[in-house]
């Protein structure tokens, strides 16, 4: 164990990371403007990662076998580990060559709202009309957000939002996954094991396309990425994953509700994108709609908890 015990401390774990994570838009962008192809990007910086989350583990003494953890448990979250972070990061930077970064962010954060309709098609939650509603109203700030009403605005952003919603579908199900399996594995261990399976997968990907040796990249480009790897990547991700597991998914949705006007505002302040305010409304209809849902989910389980 890293960190102290304690659920504040937890809660400040997924605030941080995803403030972190809310920066990953802007460098791919800045990587992409330098002339580099977002399959190198992500490729990369996913094989690069694998180190940096083995030491996380090490620290965290996760290499030292425990019984109450099986093969099972371990294929899930190698599984978890290719759903979200190889292919669900790969349609995550080509949308990424699509759309704006802060369009990305709040498309992205459509996943807690897919989390609470997943748990209800396994049988953990039931969807009830309030549910039903702000699931409507989250969707219906997207499509705003993506340009519903603009034709030209549609045209251009409706491919790279499919693309980052299905994303934000990968997620939801890495959830799901890590909010049941670190309480077993540890973060340190399920994150570990998610990124060696994402890892591998895209050695062999990138090789089968382009070959490493093709491989060549200047110093400022590997400075740029080796940033993103460590502050953007791996502990970001390691934050969240512990944060998850102290606090559970659904509080850790309500945290990470940051990302989105936190890459907003770094998108603005550094690479001068402009928002319309068709998106600003789509946006805080999109990031209103999951904090109500997540907040009535919360406040359902203490009340379960006090009868």
């Amino acid at each position: 164990m890293l960190f102290p015990k304690s659920n504040w401390f937890g809660l400040l774990l997924v605030i941080i990371g995803s403030v972190m994570l809310a920066a990953k838009g802007l460098f791919a962008k800045h990587l992409y403007g330098m002339g580099i192809d977002f399959e190198t990007v992500v490729a990369v910086r996913t094989v690069i990662a694998v180190p940096g989350f083995f030491l996380i583990a090490l620290a965290e003494r996760s290499y030292i076998p425990s019984p109450q953890i099986n093969i099972f448990d371990y294929a899930q979250a190698a599984l978890a580990g290719l759903t979200c972070y190889y292919f669900g990061s790969f349609v995550n930077f080509y949308a990424l060559t699509l759309i704006d970064a802060s369009l990305e962010r709040v498309l992205l954060y459509s996943y807690p709202a897919m989390v609470v309709l997943l748990s209800a098609l396994i049988g953990a939650i039931r969807i009830d009309i309030p549910i039903l509603f702000a699931s409507v109203v989250t969707y219906c700030g997207i499509a705003i957000a993506v340009g519903a009403g603009d034709a030209g605005l549609w045209m251009k952003n409706s491919e790279g939002a499919l693309w980052v919603l299905t994303c934000s579908l990968t997620i939801a199900i890495y959830f799901l996954f890590s909010a049941r399996l670190t309480k077993k594995m540890g973060s340190g261990r399920f994150t570990f094991v998610a990124m060696c399976a994402a890892g591998m997968a895209y050695a062999v990907h990138y090789e089968f396309r382009f070959g490493w040796n093709s491989l060549s990249l200047n110093s400022e480009a590997w400075s740029i990425l080796i940033i993103m790897i460590v502050f953007v990547t791996v502990l970001p991700l390691y934050l969240v994953a512990e944060g998850v597991r102290r606090i559970g998914a659904s509080r850790a949705a309500i945290a990470s509700a940051i990302g989105p006007p936190a890459t907003a505002v770094m998108a603005v302040l550094v690479q001068d994108e402009i928002l319309t305010m068709s998106q600003v409304v789509g946006m805080i209809m999109v990031i209103a709609a999951i904090l109500w849902l997540e907040l009535r989910q919360e406040n359902s389980k203490i009340g379960r908890q006090l009868q």
